[in-house]
């Protein structure tokens, strides 16, 4: 089996003292899973983040999570003396409504979030490739709830579509959660208690609806 963790490590001794720094497009879902793969990115690329995840529902939260990842990005940047760019694109929300509104009644972790997935890689490479970024990659390796040989999986079938290179990782490997989860708490950045679609908000909801009721009887 791969160690996508140590292929990381390898690959950025190869490219650690490029000059210039080569040009990143890093797909992010939320500050929480941007915070310990850009403190461990941005030494080494010209990175732009890319918010790029029609999946976030209500409007209202797709907002909060866009908002703490731009508070993030600013100050952590702010304090690690580098530049950082956000951007987004004209979501396509409708389209991803009717391509998965025959999935609402799946669980997390199940076939929706696979083709979540693979359509926000796709929107997210096809944005690099575009605008002709050196390397391509996404911060979801780094959530234990997101299996990272799938998504490395996905990535490299892409990967055969374009020139942007895409970067391989398990970010969650050596604590990488963890030490994001403390970069979030030292900025006071927002914390979701659900991944960010309607399946996984229900889930959530009903979690908590039956811990309530277990908490009266």
């Amino acid at each position: 089996m791969r160690d996508y963790n140590q292929e990381f490590k390898n690959f950025i001794q190869k490219i650690k003292d490029a000059k210039p720094k080569p040009s990143l497009f890093l797909h992010a879902c939320c500050g929480p899973c941007l915070a310990f793969p850009l403190s461990i990115l941005a030494p080494y690329f010209d990175l732009t983040i890319g918010f790029i995840n029609p999946n976030i529902q209500p409007e209202s939260e797709y907002q909060k999570r866009l908002f703490n990842l731009e508070k993030l990005v600013k100050h952590y940047s702010d304090d690690e003396h580098f530049s950082a760019r956000v951007v987004l694109i004209n979501e396509p929300f409708e389209e991803y409504k009717e391509l998965f509104k025959n999935r609402a009644n799946d669980y997390e972790g199940g076939k929706t979030c696979s083709l979540c997935h693979a359509y926000r890689l796709s929107q997210a490479y096809r944005y690099a490739e575009k605008h002709h970024f050196d390397y391509f990659t996404t911060v979801m390796t780094v959530s234990c709830k997101k299996p990272s040989r799938e998504l490395n999986e996905l990535a490299e079938r892409l990967e055969k579509q374009y020139h942007t290179r895409y970067i391989y990782s398990d970010f969650k490997k050596e604590d990488g959660q963890l030490k994001g989860i403390k970069i979030a708490k030292r900025y006071e950045i927002y914390r979701q208690n659900y991944c960010g679609c309607l399946v996984s908000l229900k889930e959530r909801e009903e979690f908590v609806n039956r811990r309530k009721a277990s908490l009266i009887g």
